[in-house]
């Protein structure tokens, strides 16, 4: 029988927060509350809906009561996980904000294909001020919960109130529709992810790439963007950095080894952006992961 997690929290506010650094997996479990996680540091896989999804700083999901998920963690991860029970925080807070989390687990397109596709999971991917915002203000909330000050119930719902919104907004300039234009075709959308998985280790030009196949590149980055949560460029960077997190499991292959397997043939540069995109660079991710038994 999957085990149902419990409520971190016994104030008033509906709302329980907790911050973890972990190398120990988490396996299936539900809970009867709503959640929502940000990674800050690390990488880990997400099993949600018979999917492993690779998750990388900036990312933040919503879990709905009930869902089934675990968390496969291979090298050390930090998470900030808020629980809440929205009839718990105002007679009026589903009304204005029950839409709002509608929309965050629901996926905008069907049958994603790559890993690198926020859309597997509907993952909400903040750029790195947004991210740093609503880190802080999650540690302003773990603050309030911890030393329980004058009106500090109300602090952590307006917090967390405000970190939807953050959320949201991303979330619409992540999946912008094109006004006036009917949505992309899928078959093209998949075609330019299994070429980009196809051909990795290549230099990609996406702007010929899309002449090639009677697209502007104007208007190919942004049905590209809309259908899978990413621009091209940032697409293909993720793709790399998560398929150099399995080859940086393998100690008989250098960091250059592993730089060039993905497809970038400068291992300084290859450093800079996985320690850019994950918080580590590659040696001391990898460094890292030895230590996990």
């Amino acid at each position: 029988m999957i085990p149902y997690f419990s409520f971190k929290c016994n104030d008033k506010s509906g709302i329980a927060l907790e911050v973890f650094h972990t190398v120990e997996s988490v396996p299936i479990h539900s809970h009867d509350f709503q959640e929502f996680v940000l990674i800050t540091k690390g990488s880990c896989i997400h099993e949600f809906k018979d999917i492993s999804m690779p998750l990388i700083p900036g990312d933040v999901f919503l879990i709905p009561p009930h869902q089934e998920h675990a968390y496969v963690i291979e090298t050390p991860v930090c998470m900030y996980n808020c629980q809440f029970y929205p009839e718990q925080i105002a007679d009026w807070w589903d009304g204005q904000f029950g839409g709002m989390l509608n929309h965050l687990v629901e996926p905008e397109v069907d049958n994603p294909i790559s890993p690198a596709d926020l859309n597997r999971q509907h993952i909400i991917h903040l750029s790195v001020p947004d991210a740093e915002r609503v880190q802080r203000m999650m540690e302003i909330m773990r603050h309030e919960q911890t030393e329980q000050g004058f009106a500090f119930e109300q602090v952590k719902q307006d917090y967390l109130n405000l970190i939807l919104i953050i959320i949201s907004r991303a979330r619409l300039r992540q999946f912008a529709t094109l006004l006036g234009r009917e949505n992309p075709r899928p078959d093209i959308i998949g075609a330019a992810q299994k070429f980009i998985e196809d051909n990795l280790t290549e230099q990609i030009d996406f702007s010929d790439y899309a002449r090639m196949h009677n697209i502007s590149p104007g208007y190919f980055r942004a049905i590209f963007k809309s259908a899978t949560g990413l621009p091209p460029v940032e697409y293909l960077n993720r793709l790399r950095i998560v398929h150099a997190i399995e080859y940086l499991k393998d100690e008989a292959l250098s960091i250059s080894d592993v730089s060039a397997a993905v497809g970038i043939y400068d291992a300084n540069y290859f450093s800079r952006l996985f320690r850019k995109i994950i918080g580590y660079s590659p040696r001391e991710f990898r460094n890292q992961a030895y230590k996990i038994p």
